[in-house]
C-alpha cells in the first residue's frame, strides 16, 4: 500500500469542511510559488483528486443521490430533493479544481518542462484534463483558456463546453507524448494512484480518452460512429484488467478512511441505501445485492427509503450502504476497468459490431460481480452458475440493456458517471424525480458557485438553473 504524506492529511482535514468564503480561482494561498519537488505537487494533486474530487466531494455525492443509489432517511428539504444553493460546490470549483489540481498541474508542467521531467509534464496533463472534464461536466460552460493566469487575470472568460471538450483530449494527447519520452527523473513517492507506472499512466489517459468520446454521443454536431470508432481505438491502449486502475490506498487509521466511510459514518448518517435500486436489483434477482447492501436491522430483508420521502421508517428498518463499500481501507479507483468494458461494449453497438458488443457486455457484467464475490456483509459468494443465469435473463438487446447494467455496475464507485450518463442517454429510463423536490425533473446541471459570482460575474453565464443543459446533453 503506498504510504499517504501530510500534503494527504490535509486534504483529508480540509475537505471534511465546507468553504463559502470567498477565494479567487486564480490563487493558491497554500501552496509555494516555487516548489523544488515536483513529487510534492503530484503528491496534492492525486490526493486531492482522489479524495475531494472522484472517491469523495459533492459530484460523487450528488451523483449517487440524483440516481438514486442511496437516499437521505431526514426530513426534507436537502440534496435528495435538489436544494442546492450557489454556495454548495465552492470547494470543488474554487479550492479543490481552479486553485487546487489545476494550479498545481500548470506549475508542475511549466517546471517539468524547464527542468526536462517530461513523466512529471505527463502525469500533470493528463490529471488537468481530468480534472477539467469534472468541471465542465457539471458547469458547461467553464474557463479553459483564459484561466489559471493568477495575477495577470483573475477575471478569466468562460469557453464553451464544446471548446474545453476539445482541449481535454489535446491535452490527454501531450500527457501521453510526454509519458512516452525519456525523462532524467523518475516518478518518485508523491504519485499516489499509479506509484511512477509511466505505462500505467499511458493506460489511464487512453481509457480518459475513450470515456470523453463516448461522452459526446449525443452532443450537436457531433458523429456516434466515428466518436466511437476513435474510443475502440482508444481502448486498444487503454486498461487491461483491474490490476491496471488508479487507485488510491485508504486506510482504517483515523483520518484516512475512505471517503464514503469517512462521510456516512461520521456526518451523515441518515445516508442508507435507495428504495428504488434495492427494488431494481431485487426485481432483477441480482446477486449482487447481498454486497451492495446491508440487511435491515430489524426483519433481516433489504428495504430501502425514498429519495426526498418524508421518513417512515427507523433507521434500523432500512438497509444500510454495504460492509464493502464502508470499508474504512477500500481502495477506491479514479475509473474502473468495469467501465471501460461497458464504453467499449457501447462503441461496438453503435457501429453494429453486436456479437462483439454482446461479449464484451457480458464480460463487464461478469468481472464485476466477480470482484465482488467473496464480500459484503454474509461474505456472499456469487458462483459462476449465478452469474451465468444472470446473463443469460439480461441479454443485451439495446442501448437501454447496456446502460442499466453500466449503471448498476457503477455504484457508489463510478456514480457521477452514472449521473453523466443518465443525462447522455435517459438511462436508467425507469428512475423517477425524487419527491418533494424544488425542481420537478433530475438536476441536468450544477448552478454555478457564489465564489465565481462575486469575483467574475461579468463573465459567468446568465439565467443558469438546475435544469439548464449543458452542450454534450443534446437529449
Amino acid at each position: 500500500m503506498r504510504n499517504l504524506t501530510y500534503l494527504f492529511i490535509l486534504a483529508l482535514g480540509l475537505g471534511l469542511f465546507a468553504c463559502d468564503d470567498y477565494l479567487d480561482i486564480n490563487t493558491n494561498p497554500n501552496q509555494p510559488e516555487s516548489p523544488g519537488d515536483l513529487d510534492l505537487l503530484l503528491a496534492d494533486m492525486t490526493a486531492t483528486t482522489a479524495y475531494n474530487l472522484v472517491g469523495g466531494g459533492n459530484w460523487s455525492r450528488y451523483g449517487a443521490q440524483w440516481m438514486q443509489y442511496i437516499a437521505n432517511n431526514a426530513a426534507p428539504p436537502n440534496n435528495d430533493t435538489y436544494r442546492i444553493n450557489t454556495s454548495d460546490c465552492n470547494n470543488e470549483w474554487a479550492f479543490y479544481s481552479y486553485a487546487g489540481v489545476l494550479i498545481n498541474a500548470k506549475k508542475s508542467i511549466e517546471l517539468g518542462e524547464e527542468l526536462g521531467q517530461e513523466h512529471h509534464v505527463g502525469v500533470a496533463k493528463v490529471l488537468m484534463a481530468h480534472n477539467y472534464a469534472l468541471l465542465a461536466d457539471f458547469w458547461g460552460d467553464v474557463p479553459f483558456s483564459d484561466a489559471l493566469q493568477r495575477e495577470n487575470n483573475g477575471r478569466p472568460i468562460f469557453d464553451q463546453q464544446q471548446l474545453v471538450y476539445d482541449g481535454i483530449q489535446d491535452l490527454l494527447d501531450e500527457g501521453i507524448a510526454s509519458l512516452e519520452k525519456e525523462s532524467p527523473i523518475s516518478i518518485g513517492g508523491g504519485d499516489l494512484l499509479l506509484g511512477g507506472d509511466v505505462s500505467a499512466w499511458v493506460r489511464f489517459a487512453y481509457a480518459l480518452k475513450a470515456r470523453y468520446y463516448m461522452r459526446l454521443t449525443n452532443a450537436p454536431g457531433q458523429d456516434a460512429q466515428n466518436l466511437s470508432t476513435l474510443a475502440l481505438s482508444a481502448i486498444e491502449k487503454a486498461m487491461t484488467s483491474q490490476a491496471d486502475e488508479a487507485t488510491f490506498a485508504y486506510s482504517s487509521d483515523p483520518g484516512q478512511e475512505n471517503p464514503w466511510n469517512q462521510w456516512v459514518v461520521k456526518f451523515a448518517n441518515t445516508m442508507q441505501m435507495s428504495n428504488f435500486f434495492v427494488t431494481k436489483l431485487q426485481n432483477l434477482n441480482d446477486p449482487r445485492l447481498p454486497i451492495i447492501a446491508d440487511t435491515s436491522g430489524t426483519f433481516g430483508g433489504y428495504m430501502g427509503h425514498a429519495n426526498g420521502g418524508t421518513p417512515s421508517n427507523l433507521l434500523a428498518d432500512i438497509s444500510n450502504i454495504g460492509a464493502y463499500y464502508m470499508d474504512a481501507d477500500l481502495d477506491i479507483p479514479m475509473m474502473t476497468y468495469v467501465e471501460q468494458l461497458f464504453l467499449q461494449a457501447e462503441a461496438q453497438w453503435r457501429l453494429g459490431q453486436t456479437t462483439d458488443a454482446e461479449a464484451t457486455y457480458e464480460t463487464a457484467i461478469r468481472t464485476h460481480m466477480q470482484q465482488l464475490s467473496g464480500n459484503g456483509e454474509l461474505s456472499t459468494v456469487i458462483s459462476e452458475s449465478e452469474i451465468d443465469t444472470y446473463i443469460a435473463a439480461n441479454p443485451l438487446t439495446g442501448l437501454g440493456d447496456l446502460i442499466n447494467q453500466k449503471y448498476i455496475a457503477g455504484f457508489l464507485f463510478s456514480s457521477f458517471e452514472s449521473y453523466n450518463d443518465y443525462r447522455r442517454t435517459g438511462f436508467p429510463d425507469d428512475i423517477q424525480p425524487a419527491l418533494n423536490g424544488d425542481v420537478p425533473n433530475i438536476p441536468t446541471r450544477m448552478i454555478y458557485t457564489d465564489t465565481e459570482i462575486n469575483n467574475n460575474g461579468a463573465n459567468v453565464p446568465a439565467g443558469i438553473t438546475l435544469e439548464s443543459k449543458v452542450w454534450w446533453d443534446g437529449d
